[in-house]
């Protein structure tokens, strides 16, 4: 393979490929600024057209980036195939939700590097295992073409998977890890194919903003598309209407991130009706209400926020954990514009960013937190300046310099 001489001399081609409708583009985002910060490497994007557009802006940043976007009309096997003709030394597969029976069949010529976003849909996947993942997901929902598609998530789709994890052993590639926490869990698997940690997002300096707001009110956000399943926005929304009406008109509330209608496992309007509610009570609560945010658009609301609040529900069921078997795109907002942030305490969060990160056990401890940062305009400052000092130690060339320092070990 092409990729010994080109690593050998220090300059590399990296393919960074996000196939999906509905994938992660600040990861393939991520990956790219990640291996563009070395001048020598030369960086392809292989995408849908609309994703990159979204991501055309990076172009302009880095000239040693070619953005490869997909045609409506061609088939995804023939686009896989001309990666082939790049003289790639790897190529990174960011998000992998369908099309199983496509990538195990993909003809790889490069090392692959595939992300792993949940490591309980990729490994422990015996039959005594996807009976009781079935029966345990299938009894959630009464919709037949569920019950299919977990039939398919559980029987067939495991057996496309294994072929594909053995392209990554074979190909001398590696398993991606968004965290050290997630990665330390996938070890005491005892997974045999080596593995490395790229975060979700880095440290983009131009997102860091010191002024503060004209009218003096805290704006704290909350990224990622509205999922009462994944974030408990009903019961924040619920205790800030009972718990923190004195203090509306000294905050606001920024529900950062896109709606999403088709999703038969969670209810959207649960989160929209309670929204509505609490600003017709005098609230200020921002909703975003197209499906999807654009890289522009979502940095620019980002920069505003004061304090990044995750409100996850960190054990989603009794298979996936945030910080255990996934990973949740909240510290890495912070880590992305310098953000202070706060977390619940059974989160495994990235230890540079401790000093920057308050922690609550329950919504009557976040109460506590949010008075005190509505009232105390230097304790929100010094958590600033912190954040900005975490975040520098995920730029772009940090990140790679340890990349390049764990390779090489």
């Amino acid at each position: 393979m092409g990729y010994d001489i080109h690593e050998q001399l220090g300059q590399m081609h990296i393919g960074v490929a996000e196939i999906m409708d509905t994938g992660h583009v600040t990861l393939a985002e991520t990956l790219c600024r990640i291996y563009c910060s070395d001048p020598g490497n030369r960086v392809f994007l292989f995408t849908l057209e609309t994703h990159s557009v979204n991501l055309g802006f990076l172009s302009a940043i880095y000239p040693n980036l070619e953005v490869v976007a997909r045609p409506i009309e061609q088939k995804l096997e023939d686009f896989l195939h001309e990666t082939g003709n790049y003289n790639l030394d790897r190529i990174y597969l960011v998000t992998l939700t369908k099309h199983f029976r496509v990538l195990s069949n993909w003809p790889i010529r490069t090392r692959l590097f595939l992300v792993i976003h949940n490591t309980d849909e990729w490994f422990g996947l015996n039959l005594s295992g996807s009976v009781k993942k079935f029966v345990f997901s299938a009894s959630r929902t009464f919709k037949p073409k569920l019950w299919i598609y977990f039939f398919k998530d559980f029987f067939i789709f495991p057996r496309y998977k294994k072929n594909i994890l053995k392209k990554v052993r074979e190909s001398d590639g590696h398993l991606v890890i968004l965290s050290k926490s997630v990665q330390r869990e996938l070890n005491r698997l005892g997974i045999t194919i080596p593995s490395e940690v790229v975060p979700f997002s880095v440290f983009d300096p131009s997102l860091v903003s010191e002024e503060v707001s004209s009218d003096g009110r805290l704006r704290i956000c909350i990224p990622g598309i509205l999922s009462q399943y994944r974030r408990n926005y009903v019961g924040l929304l619920d205790t800030l209407e009972g718990q923190m009406a004195e203090y509306k008109e000294l905050f606001i509330l920024d529900l950062l991130g896109g709606v999403q209608t088709d999703n038969p496992l969670d209810d959207h309007m649960l989160i929209l009706d309670k929204a509505e509610a609490i600003k017709n009570k005098g609230f200020s609560v921002i909703v975003h209400h197209e499906r999807f945010i654009p890289p522009i658009e979502y940095n620019r609301e980002l920069v505003k926020a004061d304090i990044v609040l995750g409100n996850m529900n960190v054990e989603l069921n009794r298979y996936s954990v945030y910080g255990k078997t996934k990973e949740t795109g909240i510290p890495f907002a912070m880590i992305r514009a310098a953000k202070p942030g706060i977390i619940p305490d059974s989160y495994s969060f990235p230890d540079e960013l401790r000093s920057s990160i308050l922690i609550y056990h329950d919504f009557a401890d976040l109460v506590k937190i949010l008075v005190k940062l509505v009232s105390d305009r230097g304790f929100l400052e010094d958590l600033k300046t912190k954040a900005l000092e975490n975040s520098k130690k995920f730029s772009p060339e940090a990140v790679y310099k340890q990349m390049m320092i764990n390779q090489d070990n």
